[in-house]
């Protein structure tokens, strides 16, 4: 097992244990990047991730929203804009996902707020490691933010060269 492996299995253990925490509005106000966004990109929580769903809620009132659809299990991922919540379903993964995804540009996204196992203060990122981030979010010129426990936020992560840094990392 590489070391990334390994960390990765350490951050599960940790994580499972930890309270159950919710993505505030309010963390993200006073970045001025997230006020000039129109369109906003986020993941929707499950298991014990930093929770989205009042966050989401929250964001459809004031920003267009795109959130993540994974195409394959080989980690392929598009974003689609919902306006609404009740336009998701329990899909992949057991998480809720678009009912009907209509591939969204990436391109026109400006504030992308990404779930991570764990981050580090060069913005380094740990995910289940299928890669769906790290392909999706190559090439997207919008300011990323990683979210997560602020038990699982590092000074030094492993990391690999395909990794995507984030410009900010907020914990809970």
């Amino acid at each position: 097992m590489s070391e990334k492996e390994l960390f990765r299995k350490e951050v599960l253990k940790t994580r499972k244990i930890l309270p159950p925490r919710k993505a505030e509005l309010k963390a993200f106000e006073k970045n001025t990047f997230f006020k000039d966004a129109k369109v906003v990109f986020t993941y929707i929580s499950f298991e014990n991730e930093i929770s989205t769903i009042d966050l989401m809620q929250e964001l459809l009132k004031k920003k267009r929203v795109v959130v993540p659809y994974c195409t394959d299990k080989e980690g392929s991922m598009i974003c689609v804009e919902i306006k609404d919540m009740a336009e998701l379903k329990t899909g992949s993964y057991g998480i809720l996902e678009p009912c009907n995804p209509v591939d969204f540009d990436k391109n026109e996204i400006d504030f992308c707020i990404v779930p991570g196992l764990a981050f580090d203060s060069s913005g380094g990122r740990i995910g289940f490691g299928k890669g769906y981030y790290d392909r999706f979010l190559d090439g997207v010129n919008a300011y990323k933010i990683g979210i997560c426990h602020k038990e699982l936020f590092f000074a030094n992560i492993p990391k690999d060269e395909s990794d995507i840094l984030m410009d900010e990392v907020i914990t809970f």
